[in-house]
């Protein structure tokens, strides 16, 4: 199930899954782009992310592994959007 966008991104939980710092700074840089009501793509992430591309890369995977990150289908076509995961359904 993909989070109600209404209310704050940012959920606790992260913090108590023992995931490295570059994944939990992407988690909350998403949580930050979906709070301003922004798609979260990888050129919007890209923009912001102050990391190299390989950490961003293994980042997006971690959390895409751990159920809180989702690759959905692109309106905007070769830009991959992601959503953000209801806990609930965190791995």
């Amino acid at each position: 199930m993909i989070r109600d966008e209404t209310d704050p991104s940012m959920r606790q939980k992260i913090f108590s899954m023992n995931l490295n710092v570059e994944t939990v700074s992407l988690y909350l840089l998403c949580c930050a782009v979906a709070d301003t009501g922004q798609e979260i793509t990888l050129s919007v992430i890209q923009e912001k992310w102050n990391g190299d591309q390989a950490t961003l890369e293994r980042a997006l995977e971690r959390l895409g592994k751990e159920n809180i990150l989702r690759l959905v289908p692109s309106k905007a076509g070769n830009d991959p959007v992601y959503r953000l995961v209801d806990e609930e359904n965190w791995r």
